[in-house]
């Protein structure tokens, strides 16, 4: 029995070795999110997908993704070591408590999606908040300092809302349930024009504008991993860079 198990981890390794790996991480994909993230069947594809799947490889590792059920859930699982990495993330002081940032790999805009009105064009995101209107957010992202700040402030504790799905925030904003929803600009108007959809449009005011990276386990990732890791996004940045513009072009395509 002793035998068998050792010919089974010895031919693990050595099947890893051949895929020029020497050990699995584990990504945590909290929800579908395309272009960026989409799940069908159980398999991963999509920009961050690729570009994961890239890095890792560059850095001499093998990728296992883990389907959770919220982003909320996979900072608990990093946290924990159940998952060894989370793509796509924001720097916050509150984050980098309970984890690493890689080097950034991608930029991020996120921006307000809404049914236009004259009256509200060049208003702020305060301005919005000030005249009543209710927005829609994804619990667990960030969206910079401003908003953070803002979403503090008690008078406009029910004004701003969290749902899990883009899907249900586009939805409610059909159903004029809200007046805006935050979200991607890329992933927003890939899911509208994905549906063909006519009247939703991006307000002027952008809320935030930053690079993205990947949060990396303080428990079960060492620091020579971590380098190699960063030096990997450092070295082929221009590559990642060229992975995004052939989804672009998919995508404007398919428009």
């Amino acid at each position: 029995m002793k035998l068998k198990v050792c010919l089974l981890l010895c031919s693990i390794l050595l099947f890893k070795k051949a895929l020029g790996c020497e050990r699995t991480l584990k990504v945590g994909i909290s929800q579908q999110w395309a272009p960026y993230v989409l799940i069908r069947d159980k398999t991963f594809s999509g920009i961050d997908i690729q570009i994961t799947e890239f890095v890792l490889s560059k850095s001499g590792f093998c990728t296992q993704f883990v389907s959770l059920p919220s982003s909320k859930r996979g900072f608990a699982e990093l946290r924990s070591g159940k998952v060894d990495l989370l793509p796509a993330a924001s720097f916050s002081e509150e984050r980098a408590r309970f984890s690493y940032f890689s080097e950034p790999y991608r930029k991020e805009v996120m921006r307000l999606f809404w049914y236009p009105k004259k009256e509200y064009a060049a208003l702020s995101l305060k301005g919005l908040l000030l005249k009543g209107q209710v927005i829609l957010i994804n619990s667990g992202s960030y969206y910079g300092e401003e908003f953070t700040a803002l979403s503090r402030i008690k008078m406009f504790k029910n004004q701003i809302m969290a749902v899990p799905k883009l899907q249900q925030r586009l939805g409610m904003l059909q159903a004029n349930r809200v007046d805006f929803f935050i979200d991607d600009e890329l992933a927003g108007l890939y899911l509208i024009g994905s549906l063909k959809l006519k009247g939703i449009a991006l307000h002027d005011y952008i809320i935030n504008d930053n690079w993205v990276s990947f949060m990396l386990s303080k428990t079960t990732l060492t620091e020579p991993e971590r380098t190699r890791i960063n030096n990997t996004i450092i070295t082929h940045q221009q590559s990642i860079t060229g992975l995004i513009a052939e989804h672009v072009r998919s995508f404007s395509q398919d428009e």
